[in-house]
C-alpha cells in the first residue's frame, strides 16, 4: 500500500505564491498575507501559524529554508525558496478552478490575487474555468429531487442562490478583466 499524499491547503499554497516572487523571510511573508489590500480580507494568520505553515512545506519539500547572517547582535532568520516541486504544485493550483462551493470566499480570491500579479490572460482562464465549474454545480443542484417545504429543500435553494450570485459576479467580473485588458488596465 503507497503512503498517502497529502495535497497542501489553499493557504499553504497562497504562500507558495509568496515565495514565487522571490526569496523571502517569513516576516515579509507575514506582512504581505497581512496586507489590507491584499490577502488581508480574506485570511487571519498569526505568526507563529504562518511559521508552522513554513514548517510543513518545508518538511513536505515544496520550499526550502537557510539561516541568513544579521547584521549587529540580531539572530540569524531563515530565508525560505521555492522548489521545483513548490513551483509545480503552485502553478497547478493557481490554474485550477475551486472545485467545491463552500471555498469559493478564501481560496478563489486567494488565486485570483495571484493569477492578476501574473497576468491578464492568467486571470482570465482563472475566471472562465470558475465560471465553468459552478454552471455545472448549479446544474447538479438543480436536478436534485428533493421534497417541496421540507428542510432539506430550504437548503437547497439557499444553495442555489449562492451558485447563481456567484455566477453572476463572475460573469460581471469577467466582463471588467476584458475591458481592461483591451485598454491595457487593471483592476486595483
Amino acid at each position: 500500500m503507497s503512503p498517502m499524499v497529502r495535497r497542501p491547503l489553499g493557504i499553504e499554497l497562497s504562500l507558495l505564491g509568496f515565495l514565487k516572487q522571490g526569496p523571502q523571510h517569513g516576516y515579509q511573508i507575514h506582512l504581505q498575507v497581512s496586507d489590507p489590500n491584499g490577502l488581508g480580507p480574506i485570511w487571519r494568520l498569526k505568526q507563529s501559524q504562518l511559521y508552522a505553515l513554513l514548517a510543513k512545506l518545508e518538511k513536505d519539500g515544496y520550499i526550502w529554508g537557510e539561516l541568513e547572517a544579521q547584521v549587529a547582535a540580531r539572530p540569524p532568520r531563515r530565508i525560505y525558496k521555492l522548489t521545483s516541486s513548490g513551483q509545480t504544485t503552485y502553478q497547478d493550483w493557481l490554474q485550477s478552478p475551486v472545485n467545491v462551493p463552500r471555498l469559493m470566499r478564501q481560496e478563489f480570491f486567494a488565486k485570483l490575487y495571484f493569477a492578476r500579479q501574473e497576468g491578464q490572460e492568467g486571470a482570465r482562464a482563472l475566471v472562465d474555468s470558475q465560471r465553468i465549474v459552478c454552471q455545472e454545480w448549479l446544474k447538479t443542484m438543480k436536478a436534485q429531487k428533493i421534497k417541496q417545504g421540507s428542510f432539506k429543500a430550504l437548503i437547497q435553494e439557499y444553495r442555489i442562490g449562492q451558485i447563481e450570485a456567484t455566477l453572476c459576479w463572475l460573469d460581471t467580473l469577467a466582463l471588467l478583466e476584458r475591458a481592461l485588458s483591451s485598454i491595457g488596465g487593471t483592476i486595483s
